[in-house]
């Protein structure tokens, strides 16, 4: 399949496209919506402060040939409102749904670093553990609060 084809067909959930060929996402369960949900609004009540545009499964071109749909990305507040997100979003935010693999993660992690994303952002529902990975490598988050640039957001806020 040619990356054009991708973007005219619309996917009912939406699937990663990654070097031709089409790539279901990990959909997850009521934890995973719940949290996506309260994430999703926690950064929408403090965009205004930090300057950002936080949005939901969004498409993201990593490069001519990949498109990836990030759980949630926060853009700048003046990006473009292109319909595929093609400049590095500030932050990348992936919940971990039930049938996630390890590899499957680190692999659409590296992929938003690939494309500049500074900041990434792991949140495991089932646990309320939640990781930054940068191009740095991957630190658990201290004190519970994860940080990028100037957001700071504590789990237990989103947890609630």
């Amino acid at each position: 399949m040619e990356v054009a084809e991708y973007l005219a067909l619309n996917y009912r959930p939406d699937v990663d496209f990654v070097d031709g060929t089409l790539v279901d996402r990990n959909w997850g369960d009521l934890q995973h919506g719940w949290l996506h949900c309260n994430i999703g609004a926690w950064l929408l009540m403090r965009a205004g402060r930090y300057r950002i545009r936080p949005v939901t499964s969004i498409r993201l071109r990593i490069n001519p040939q990949r498109i990836r749909v990030a759980d949630v990305a926060v853009l700048q507040e003046d990006a473009p409102s292109d319909p595929v997100v093609v400049r590095a979003p500030l932050l990348c935010l992936e919940i971990l749904s039930p049938s996630d693999t390890l590899p499957g993660v680190w692999n659409r992690i590296d992929d938003y670093l690939y494309m500049g994303v500074p900041v990434c952002w792991v949140v495991d529902p089932a646990t309320g553990i939640g990781w930054t990975a940068t191009s740095s490598g991957w630190t658990k988050a201290t004190n519970g609060i994860l940080r990028a640039g100037e957001i700071e957001m504590p789990l237990s806020e989103v947890f609630e």
